[in-house]
């Protein structure tokens, strides 16, 4: 009876190892594609929005809406009242310049500019037009990460992590879902660890790694603009986080409608 306990004890650790063993993770390299997690936008909030406003950048800093509108000879920053989205003041470009994203760093607005390479800087007390700099790709989207440096885009999967003091690029990233690129990434946010890209033409926004590029979660706000209000309306376009309310804010190229949303 002792030899068939001490037996089975045997036989028990030997198949408990096995079990851990196997789970271990240590035996396949390689554990097959890793597929971002799908999430839906949920309104809890919405504002008006200038349909005439080909929205490029969104921007909430010290309860100020800030809002980028490109298009050649119509190119304006504007400040908006957060809490009932009706504009504050509107600061025009010249005609020659086309509006892209904005940041806000260092109590400074950061503007790209599409082709001309020019990095435009407004002081957040006192927005006078001003160039900071120039980079050496087309300006498409920006984000602060940190207070020294921010993330640009230019209508490719690459995003450059640029210094900016002189917009140099420190490192590139490539966004992906398991290897595959996603092209024409446009209006970036920086939330929490993750970058946040609208890609154009798309209604999706992509989570993405900033380390890595792996976009981490794929946002389906197809659900925001009904089909109806599409007709006259462009494409998805503006990120803005509100750490008060905890949200997203969301919108697009001449939308009727700023949504507040949750993922």
């Amino acid at each position: 009876m002792l030899e068939r306990s001490r037996f089975l004890l045997a036989w028990l650790i030997i198949t408990l190892s096995i079990v851990i063993v196997s789970c271990s993770g240590t035996g396949d390299p390689n554990p097959g594609p890793i597929i971002p997690e799908t999430l839906y936008v949920d309104v809890i909030g919405t504002l008006p929005h200038d349909t005439t406003a080909y929205t490029q950048g969104f921007e909430i800093h010290d309860s100020i809406l800030w809002e980028s509108t490109g298009l050649y000879g119509s190119s304006t920053l504007r400040k908006l009242d957060l809490s009932d989205g009706s504009i504050i003041e509107t600061y025009p470009l010249p005609d020659t310049l086309f509006a892209e994203g904005i940041t806000v760093l260092n109590e400074k607005v950061y503007q790209l500019t599409w082709q001309s390479g020019l990095v435009l800087e407004w002081d957040i007390q006192n927005p006078v037009l001003q160039v900071s700099d120039t980079i050496d790709t087309e300006g498409w989207g920006i984000c602060s990460v940190s207070s020294s440096t921010v993330v640009t885009s230019d209508g490719s999967s690459t995003l450059s992590f640029r210094d900016i003091n002189s917009f140099d690029t420190l490192r590139t990233i490539n966004a992906n879902i398991n290897g595959g690129s996603i092209n024409l990434l446009n209006e970036l946010e920086y939330v929490r660890g993750s970058i946040y890209a609208n890609r154009y033409y798309s209604d999706n926004i992509y989570q993405i790694d900033p380390q890595t590029g792996n976009v981490t979660a794929l946002i389906d706000a197809s659900s925001l603009l009904s089909i109806s209000k599409r007709i006259n309306a462009g494409a998805l376009n503006g990120i803005a986080w509100d750490p008060e309310r905890e949200a997203f804010l969301l919108t697009g190229k001449n939308w009727p409608t700023i949504f507040i949303v949750t993922f």
